[in-house]
């Protein structure tokens, strides 16, 4: 059996096998140990798994004397949102995010409303590995709260904190015409109101919450054929598409083209230099080129960091920056709160649509397209030193970066190979000015990878 992954990401796991529920019970005890008692929310996303997971993690949390608001099925960063707005001790989001259905995992979130540090995580890991937990006499004597008002309320402050930021009457009067693609996972909840509340007409695909996921979870363009399909039939402005959990967000254009989920950041962030040119943009190592070309146009810097949303969010806080995430579709905009954001994202488009009077297309153009491989391989753990090793001496020519596994940088293009935070697999991320040079990169980075197996 396969570990259970474990990182600041939180833990994941296939449910029934590595993730059952005495696991989860186990680590939202430690949780609720880790914050001294104290007041949680909780709220997950429409997998299978998750209301029995859901269960587990009350148990959990009330037997270490915690009083918990469950909000429901919710989006992760309207969970995140609620622990800021609400003055709580922390908050756990039961979902794995862009992982296949029959994964499951816990998020773990601190009383700002961010994930936890790696020093925060550590503790809890400390906490749940040594057994150090503190079960308090008499558990049923913490609260409960739960139901629809609350799942409604947290949605309602989501939105009402988005619309703050935008141009709303400009966006009305658009009266955009928009396909939504949730991938009947938990961002329907929010991004419909959302979208009726700017006045657009909102057509809906894979929205029935089922936890059925008809695609592949990660909004990439070859999982959205049929979003792009739908938006040329039905004549819309745009298409939406994002992860079962909603923190990852993807754009189709007015004529049917996945513009890849590289491409939302940079555009959000161009929008918001836009109205503020200053600060910086910080980022993670795998983020396209793109955000490059959108930094020198505002002369800002970019910043990268370790891949993770808590590691671009602590660099965000130290830079004061406006606008920062990651290139997987996740937007992290510290005026509404330090979290990847679906919300954000699509309030920002719509707002950047409206300002310019012009189509996506028509803005997207405008932003050079690399072309980026994202590639995975299962590699044993002892031969990932030997790998990191073979790729700094294979690439004496490039400039290399050991922040977060090795990454080798050009001019024109740059290797990334790291060992994934949600899953037991090494990633190779390439990127190229041209299709031919990316290839290149990944077949080289792949083969040396394969030999170093067979040693």
């Amino acid at each position: 059996m396969k570990p259970l992954n474990r990182s600041v990401a939180g833990i994941r796991g296939i449910w029934g096998e590595n993730l059952t529920p005495d696991v989860a019970v186990k680590f939202a005890a430690a949780f609720g140990t880790y914050l001294k008692k104290g007041k949680v929310i909780i709220g997950r996303d429409t997998r299978a798994s998750g209301e029995i997971l859901t269960q587990a993690a009350l148990t959990g949390l009330a037997s270490s004397g915690c009083d918990v608001t469950d909000i429901g099925i919710v989006p992760t960063p309207t969970c995140q949102l609620a622990v800021e707005n609400n003055v709580v001790d922390g908050g756990i989001v039961l979902t794995a995010s862009h992982n296949p259905g029959e994964w499951n995992g816990l998020k773990f979130i601190n009383r700002e409303g961010h994930f936890l540090s790696q020093t925060e995580y550590e503790t809890l890991i400390r906490i749940f590995d040594n057994n150090t937990i503190e079960y308090v006499q008499h558990p049923g004597f913490c609260n409960l709260q739960q139901g629809p008002d609350f799942n409604r309320d947290a949605i309602d402050m989501h939105i009402h904190n988005l619309m703050k930021h935008i141009n709303v009457q400009n966006i009305r009067e658009k009266k955009f015409k928009v396909v939504l693609d949730a991938v009947n996972g938990a961002g329907s909840r929010l991004l419909i109101p959302l979208l009726e509340q700017l006045g657009c007409t909102v057509i809906t695909l894979y929205c029935d919450e089922s936890g059925d996921f008809p695609r592949g979870p990660e909004p990439m363009p070859e999982h959205l054929g049929a979003l792009c399909s739908r938006v040329t039939k039905e004549k819309a402005d745009i298409g939406f598409a994002v992860d079962p959990d909603a923190d990852r967000l993807s754009l189709v254009t007015e004529t049917g083209r996945a513009l890849g989920e590289e491409m939302t950041l940079p555009l959000v962030a161009r929008h918001v230099l836009s109205r503020s040119p200053e600060g910086s943009i910080v980022t993670n190592l795998s983020t396209s080129m793109a955000i490059d070309h959108v930094a020198r146009e505002y002369r800002v810097p970019v910043i990268r960091t370790k891949i993770g949303e808590a590691y671009v969010v602590d660099g965000m806080k130290k830079n004061q920056c406006l606008i920062g995430g990651e290139g997987n579709g996740g937007v992290i905009f510290p005026a509404v709160h330090y979290a990847r954001d679906t919300g954000v994202g699509v309030a920002l488009i719509l707002d950047s649509l409206a300002a310019s009077r012009q189509s996506l297309s028509q803005t997207a153009q405008s932003i050079p397209a690399f072309v980026m491989i994202k590639k995975k391989m299962e590699v044993p753990l002892e031969k990932i030193a030997p790998v990191q090793e073979a790729l700094k001496t294979r690439y004496t020519d490039a400039e290399i970066d050991t922040l977060d596994g090795v990454k080798a940088v050009w001019k024109d293009r740059w290797l990334h190979v790291r060992k994934s935070g949600t899953e037991g697999l090494l990633r190779i991320f390439t990127e190229a000015s041209d299709q031919k040079k990316a290839d290149e990169l990944a077949i080289q980075a792949i083969q040396l990878i394969e030999s170093i197996l067979k040693t």
